[in-house]
């Protein structure tokens, strides 16, 4: 089980992950319990990502530079 996990947001449009907003993405890696607190607290758009969006979100942010 592992001990941190990412979590992710869109600060133009809370929980909608569009390749077209990569820019406005924002990953951080957390404990679990972090991450917990953030999904249910009252901060609005925190969301625990899956495996594999970090990459993707690397792949398109390298594309735009």
């Amino acid at each position: 089980m592992p001990t941190y996990v990412y979590v992710k947001r869109n600060k133009k449009r809370p929980y909608s992950y569009l390749d077209a907003d990569a820019n406005y993405i924002e990953f951080k890696l957390v404990s679990m319990g972090m991450a917990f607190n953030m999904v249910h607290s009252k901060q609005i758009g925190w969301e625990r990502a899956r495996k594999g969006d970090y990459e993707h979100w690397l792949t398109l942010t390298k594309e735009r530079k």
